[in-house]
């Protein structure tokens, strides 16, 4: 399917399909594509666009507008947020839309200073902030840091149609547009949570409250599916991702152990820190998935990283886990570090490196030992367990 779809009287989809998109934003694996979408609201004497494409597609969104309304008829533009995935077709539309307002929020106005270098009109809406377009009202909601600072929902007040952007979407493209045409998507739309949303949970939780009383009939994301039923299914599910789970103090010790040196030394530390009173859990992380290994750093207090020296370097499986740190909402920044190694030690300077660029606090220096630890170095990695422990139950 192409071209504009009607989803109620003077309501269209006007997005586009990118079905043999592999990698999004060179970042993420999209197996199945993804869809820009982009939405024209016509009121009884306004018209508004809800967020662009990405620019390389500009040609066929503009097509889709032109089969419904004369350019000259666009009287807002609402940008949502300001990633070139849904801003890149602005600058294109403005030469043909001169006269077109541009709706944002503040933070969305200073980024789209930086990436349209031409003047254009501006209005800068707050949270609850709305827009008359005769008939039909678009109300605002602040939602920032889903998943940029600038991030706002639009509602269409009447009908009970929420435009969220990035939020409640997936990279997933189908024949048709709307969820309920589609076999089961929800891994995709977990993956895209996962990938995008998941370090801001608690904003996250305070988003989706603002929609606790709003009673929603259709959800429009700028990613993936249209829920024109269950509207509210993908919100909960984000909900549910996001609450914190309810646990005493925890430790997590990830660890890697070719030849089982490095495993020693996590037995050891585990003893030391649950001896000072915390529940540790030991992970050796080529026998977890990406999905737990996430969740343990989510749900503990404290994180302790094990791993060896392999040609000069952390092997890749440990750099990966290291690379998750950025992708999670963290209980704490309480860490702690030991490691093997044979005929050089670099790796657990390397880590100890990491962990400081990400703020963490190391109670304890790190304890390496070459080959098989002998009992004074087990010694010292349970004096490291218990100084990590002990600087999490002070919290």
């Amino acid at each position: 399917m192409s071209g504009a779809v009607e989803l109620g009287k003077g309501l269209h989809w006007i997005g586009v399909k990118d079905p043999s998109l592999t990698v999004f934003d060179d970042l993420f694996p999209t197996e199945y594509g993804t869809t820009y979408n982009s939405y024209l609201v016509q009121g009884d004497t306004h018209t508004a666009i809800i967020d662009t494409v990405k620019r390389k597609r500009f040609d066929e969104f503009l097509a889709n507008i032109r089969s419904i309304t004369d350019l000259s008829k666009i009287d807002y533009i609402v940008v949502n947020h300001s990633e070139p995935d849904h801003s890149g077709s602005l600058a294109l539309l403005l030469e043909l839309c001169p006269e077109a307002t541009v709706v944002s929020s503040q933070a969305a106005r200073t980024f789209l200073g930086n990436q349209i270098h031409t003047q254009f009109g501006s209005r800068i809406v707050k949270d609850n902030d709305t827009l008359d377009l005769g008939g039909r009202t678009l109300r605002f909601i602040a939602a920032p840091f889903l998943h940029w600072p600038d991030t706002m929902f639009t509602l269409l007040e009447e009908e009970g149609v929420l435009f969220p952007c990035d939020a409640f979407g997936s990279h997933y493209t189908g024949e048709g547009i709307f969820a309920d045409e589609m076999p089961d998507f929800s891994g995709e739309t977990r993956f895209y949570f996962d990938c995008i949303m998941r370090p801001f949970k608690e904003r996250i939780l305070q988003a989706v409250a603002k929609l606790d009383d709003v009673e929603l009939k259709m959800l429009c994301p700028s990613h993936g599916p249209i829920y024109r039923s269950d509207a509210r299914k993908p919100i909960e599910l984000y909900r549910k991702w996001s609450m914190p789970k309810a646990a005493g103090r925890r430790i997590a010790i990830f660890y890697i152990s070719p030849h089982g040196n490095t495993e020693q030394m996590a037995e050891a530390v585990a003893k030391g820190a649950g001896a000072a009173g915390v529940h540790v859990t030991l992970c050796h992380i080529n026998h977890a998935s990406v999905a737990d290994i996430r969740d343990l750093m989510e749900e503990c207090d404290g994180l302790i990283f094990g791993t060896p020296t392999i040609n000069r370097d952390i092997p890749k499986p440990m750099w990966d886990v290291l690379a998750y740190l950025s992708t999670v909402s963290l209980k704490g920044n309480i860490g702690g570090i030991f490691g093997s190694f044979g005929w050089s030690g670099e790796a657990c300077r390397m880590l100890e490196e990491r962990l400081k660029s990400l703020n963490f606090k190391l109670p304890a220096p790190f304890v390496r030992a070459p080959f098989m630890p002998k009992a004074e170095a087990l010694a010292e990695c349970e004096a490291l367990g218990r100084a990590v422990a002990e600087e999490v139950l002070k919290k």
